[in-house]
């Protein structure tokens, strides 16, 4: 059983799937009806309109997992209300950009109290802000990440899977990792192979948040050593993947915060791939990459950072070679330089 739940780990997964999979149908139409829609345009992958904001089926599965979690189980739950919230104040009305920051870190707050990035190391304070920017980069990545069909709900269910095994199902971390899995499994069917529904930034901003409570939680099982690097193994696709694309933009002096079709995903999508053979490309790199993870969980500190280290460098360099493969079409970086 699980603390504040009667019902076993399974159990619960069967009922989130579920729920998931209802509130996804539901939200569905009712989208429709209120034409809550996102449109073709030249800076997105899909040429149908389609209702958006499905993702908030996944964010009530996490929202109800919450009191398995423990003593932080309620400040998770206020952080994911507020991160959640933003995302969906944005998918009914747009936001502008700050005042959509703004509310993704308060809501990141109450996490990073909770879950603090090794506070024996680091001490209280650094633990807490790095916490805190660790739950903002997630949140974002995976909002940026969120452009082709399964992308950031597979994404998501991986890494929930990988941390269910590597830290324990009953463990706070894989506890979460099950709703994960079973919120995300109930959405897939709406995504994937054609999008009839879209996360929208309910959803991504949900999974993101999720994604950096497992990482926090599965670091403090941990006691008193310093960060475990090698989690980041796990969400190592939508890091680098985000994390060059960002930086390229930034380099570039471009506006980051705007839409834009220049992540590797994107590219190899205008290029000719469909967006299951893209979702499978990155799938495999994350179950690789869970390996990896499940096999240096328990070995030095050393060994864990010389592992992400070839990961990462093998990831950028795959990111370096596929972006020259698959260029980014002139017209579309008029289009995107003309609008900013």
């Amino acid at each position: 059983m699980i603390p504040g739940w009667s019902v076993s780990p399974w159990g619960f997964a069967w009922l989130g799937l579920l729920a998931s999979l209802v509130i996804a149908a539901a939200w569905r139409l009712h989208a429709l009806r209120r034409q809550w829609l996102d449109l073709p345009g030249k800076r997105r992958l899909h040429d149908a309109p389609t209702p958006r904001g499905g993702g908030i089926g996944i964010a009530a599965v996490l929202l109800a997992a919450a009191p398995g979690l423990g003593d932080g189980g309620a400040l998770v739950a206020v952080g994911l209300l507020f991160t959640a919230g933003a995302g969906l104040i944005d998918d009914l009305r747009p936001l502008p950009a700050l005042p959509k920051f703004g509310l993704q870190a308060v809501g990141a707050l109450p996490l990073a109290l909770a879950w603090p990035m090794a506070p024996e190391a680091l001490g209280t304070v650094a633990a807490i802000a790095l916490a805190w920017g660790l739950v903002l980069v997630m949140v974002n990545f995976w909002n940026f990440m969120d452009g082709s069909n399964g992308m950031a709900a597979g994404q998501a269910l991986l890494v929930g899977a990988a941390v269910m095994l590597i830290a324990g199902v009953v463990s706070p971390a894989g506890w979460l990792g099950l709703a994960m899995v079973a919120g995300c499994a109930g959405f897939l069917p709406f995504n994937v192979p054609v999008a009839r529904l879209f996360l929208g930034d309910v959803g991504s901003f949900a999974l993101g948040y999720a994604v950096a409570a497992m990482l926090l939680m599965a670091q403090a099982q941990a006691e008193g050593a310093g960060p475990s690097w090698y989690l980041l193994l796990l969400p190592s696709a939508v890091l680098v993947d985000a994390g060059l694309t960002l930086l390229a933009r930034l380099l570039r002096g471009e506006k980051f915060w705007l839409a834009h079709r220049e992540h590797l995903y994107q590219r190899a999508v205008l290029h000719g791939w469909s967006h299951v053979q893209v979702g499978l490309a990155y799938a495999a790199w994350t179950v690789l990459a869970a390996v990896a993870a499940w096999l240096v969980a328990d070995g030095t500190a050393a060994r864990q950072g010389m592992v992400l280290g070839l990961a990462v460098a093998a990831a950028a360099l795959v990111r370096v070679w596929a972006g020259r493969h698959w260029p980014l079409a002139s017209n579309l970086r008029n289009d995107m330089e003309s609008a900013g």
